[in-house]
């Protein structure tokens, strides 16, 4: 057995499993409660109407109600991907009495995985949950005591590299100094924030020095104390998109779709051979990712059988 890769040695998994569907309002009901800062509404005063909002915004990211004999699920999705559910299964539409572009139905007759049912749920949730402020504190909290991260980092491993600035404006109003440790945050030269900052002079070097972090000059020695963060948020969104587009073309035969299908999967093997897929896993098992991060490059039923798949599909 081998992928595109000669020479590469899998690892040898069972797969004797069976495949589950979602069936009930009281299943769909409790996999969006599952979620931080989820909670369960009934907004028509009609018993068949539940939703699920995220408490952030008071938002729904769930809907549920029964129509023509079956339970149905609202969920949002990102326009670029409604059509990408609604092509892979008929049980999927455009949202009933929402917006089409961005709301799909999902009908639960039992055509559909378990598995699907939970992303497209989990994808709803982090697209009404979604905020640059929230994954950054999510993401200091995350920093171990006795090390510190730069501004460029958490934005980094919060998803987008390029948001320094928006982590030093989150971390300047901080909402929880006692749980969301931000004196652990200096710049990309180890230097400390200004007099103004943690209220008074020289208290985010006290802090740190009471870590056992040596604060010389305003600085930090970022070799010896930088947090080894590993993982990255950004890369592994990026690698999910290349999943989804293979997963799409899987499905078509002509030219153009397997010539950028080869491409695509060369990308995925690529990231699945390499350390940063090992330091990305490491981090999701040791649940330092986001919960609402879609991450199938990183599961088991995710990145490897999509590869064996294709391996299959080639011979």
């Amino acid at each position: 057995m081998a992928f595109l890769t000669e020479g590469y040695v899998p690892i040898v998994r069972s797969h004797c499993h069976t495949v589950k569907e979602m069936k009930t309002r009281e299943e769909a009901l409790k996999y969006g409660l599952s979620f931080e800062g989820a909670y369960q509404d009934a907004p028509f005063h009609d018993d068949n109407w539940q939703l699920v909002r995220y408490k952030g915004n008071k938002k729904a990211f769930l809907w549920t109600y029964e129509k023509d004999g079956f339970i149905n699920l609202n969920v949002k999705v990102d326009p670029e991907k409604a059509f990408f559910w609604r092509d892979r299964y008929k049980s999927v539409m455009p949202g009933y009495h929402q917006n089409k572009d961005n709301w799909n139905t999902v009908i639960l007759d039992g055509s559909i995985p378990d598995r699907d049912i939970k992303l497209m749920i989990a994808e709803s949730y982090d697209l009404v949950s979604y905020s640059p402020s929230r994954k950054i504190y999510e993401t200091v909290k995350k920093i171990p005591y006795g090390k510190v991260a730069t501004y460029g980092q958490i934005a980094e491993v919060a998803g987008n590299k390029k948001m320094s600035r928006a982590v030093g404006n989150a971390l300047h109003n901080n909402p929880d100094p006692d749980n969301i440790p931000c004196f652990r945050v200096v710049n990309s030269k180890g230097e400390l924030s200004g007099e103004f900052a943690f209220g008074g002079a020289g208290i985010q070097a006290k802090l740190l020095e009471e870590e056992g972090i040596e604060v010389k000059d305003g600085k930090v020695d970022l070799k010896r104390f930088q947090w080894d963060s590993g993982y990255s948020i950004e890369r592994i969104s990026k690698y999910e998109k290349i999943m989804d587009k293979a997963k799409e073309a899987l499905g078509k035969s002509d030219a153009a779709s397997s010539k950028k299908l080869k491409a695509w999967m060369s990308e995925l093997e690529g990231y699945y051979l390499s350390y940063e897929w090992k330091k990305d896993f490491a981090a999701d098992e040791a649940g330092l990712i986001p919960k609402d991060l879609k991450r199938g490059v990183l599961s088991e039923d995710g990145i490897y059988d999509l590869l064996e798949e294709y391996r299959e599909m080639s011979q």
